[in-house]
């Protein structure tokens, strides 16, 4: 029971500070994430910026790349680890 309250705590709080996280995705996730994707070669490197829920916001090729389109769009990023 108090897991599920910091749970609840910690999406309020990102969800107010507009936060997100980054984290690198397979292919595998991207197809499901974004069904409409074009053919992407199975050795890319992906890496999405996911809102609080794990919803898609971005996806780029690099780390550096999604955290800056986070940038332009006043959301602050966490990587998860």
């Amino acid at each position: 029971m108090f897991e599920d309250e910091l749970d609840d705590g910690l999406e309020s709080i990102m969800l107010e500070r507009r936060m997100a996280y980054v984290r690198q995705v397979s292919m595998e996730e991207v197809m499901d994430m974004f069904p409409e994707a074009p053919e992407i070669p199975q050795n890319q490197q992906l890496w999405a910026l996911l809102d609080v829920q794990g919803q898609p916001i971005a996806l780029a090729g690099s780390e550096s790349a999604v955290k800056l389109s986070a940038m332009r769009h006043d959301i602050e990023t966490v990587s998860l680890h």
